[in-house]
C-alpha cells in the first residue's frame, strides 16, 4: 500500500496536535456523526413519525452545530489553552444536555478534552525550566 503525499503531510499535521486537541477533535465529529448516523438508520430502515420530524431535525441541528463548535474549540485552545478549555467545557455541557445519545457521547469526550486542557500547565511533562 503506497501512501500520498497528503496523506503523510495531514498524518504529520495530526500527529503534532496535543492530546487535548484530539479530544476535543474526536468530541466534535463523534456528536456530529453518530447522530447522522443513527438518524439516517432510522429513516432509512423503518422512516421517522411525521410527529418525530421537528424533535429529529433539531437534535440533528443541535450536534452539527455544537460538534462544529467543539471542533472549533481545538483551534481556539492554540491560541489560548484556558479560553479554549472553558469554551469546550461550556459547549460539551449544553451537548450533553440537549444533544440526545449522540450528543451525550460527543460531549463526555469533549469535556475529557476540555479538563486535559485545563490541567495542562500543571503536568510535570509541561513545565520548561
Amino acid at each position: 500500500m503506497t501512501q500520498s503525499y497528503e496523506t503523510g503531510k495531514a498524518m504529520v499535521e495530526l500527529g503534532a496536535k496535543q492530546p487535548h486537541e484530539l479530544l476535543l477533535m474526536l468530541g466534535g465529529v463523534l456528536a456530529i456523526l453518530l447522530s447522522v448516523a443513527i438518524y439516517g438508520i432510522q429513516a432509512a430502515n423503518q422512516g421517522i413519525q411525521p410527529s418525530q420530524y421537528g424533535a429529529v431535525a433539531t437534535t440533528v441541528v443541535i450536534n452539527v452545530v455544537l460538534g462544529g463548535a467543539l471542533w472549533a474549540s481545538a483551534a481556539i485552545t492554540r491560541k489560548n489553552l484556558m479560553n479554549g478549555a472553558i469554551v469546550a467545557g461550556v459547549i460539551s455541557i449544553i451537548l450533553i444536555y440537549f444533544g440526545g445519545q449522540p450528543g451525550t457521547i460527543g460531549g463526555v469526550v469533549g469535556i475529557l478534552g476540555a479538563i486535559l486542557a485545563a490541567a495542562k500547565p500543571y503536568m510535570p511533562w509541561s513545565r520548561r525550566d
